[in-house]
């Protein structure tokens, strides 16, 4: 294996293991196990848990943006249209799961942001690209009229990240997509609609 697919492989098992077992439950030696890697390789990449966690969110984060551009930017729909299916794709994501993982930056702000300087600064770099995304978008749903004019695109992105997040934590527990439905239909058929 090269440098470089070792280290992929690392941060690979240590996604699922962080999704898992949450920061404190997710242990090196495992993870190590998984990927077929020797010990001294993990430190050859990584100098600590804490930078190697900040390497898998990383990773995590460039994988959602990539996601996030391709259905947010996509001209052939509304721009909530875009929206909508941001959250069908992430829904179709979680139903195939099982069990259930959720969203590796709730996951985290919830156990481990708190202790770790490194962590909760990579994580609010994740969710503050995330609500940007969300306020273009919903800055051109106002644009075109789709968007009710009352709501500011900035608050709704900060909130519907809020609320979605809730949801996820709602379905981890439940064992069931059914909170993020729920979430859908409350934000699409109620806040998000345009009754002008």
């Amino acid at each position: 294996m090269s440098k470089i697919d070792t280290r992929a492989v690392l941060i690979d098992e240590g996604l699922k293991a962080l999704l898992s077992h949450g920061y404190e439950g997710a242990g090196i030696g495992p993870i190590l196990k998984s990927a077929g890697v020797p010990k001294g390789s993990f430190y050859h990449f990584f100098a600590s848990k804490e930078e190697f966690a900040s390497a898998v969110v990383g990773s995590y984060t460039e994988g959602n943006q990539t996601v996030r551009t391709q259905l947010l930017t996509d001209e052939s729909k509304s721009p909530l249209q875009r929206l909508r299916a941001y959250f069908e794709y992430h829904e179709q994501v979680y139903a195939s799961e099982n069990p259930i993982g959720g969203c590796l930056l709730g996951n985290l702000a919830q156990s481990i942001a708190v202790h770790s300087d490194v962590l909760r600064q990579e994580l609010h770099r994740a969710f503050a690209a995330w609500q940007r995304d969300f306020q273009q978008v919903l800055r051109e749903a106002r644009e075109q009229g789709e968007l009710p004019s009352h709501l500011d695109p900035d608050e709704t992105a900060a909130f519907l990240i809020d609320a979605y997040e809730g949801a996820l934590v709602r379905m981890k527990t439940e064992g069931s997509i059914a909170p993020l439905q729920r979430f859908k239909t409350m934000a699409f058929d109620g806040l998000l609609k345009n009754h002008a």
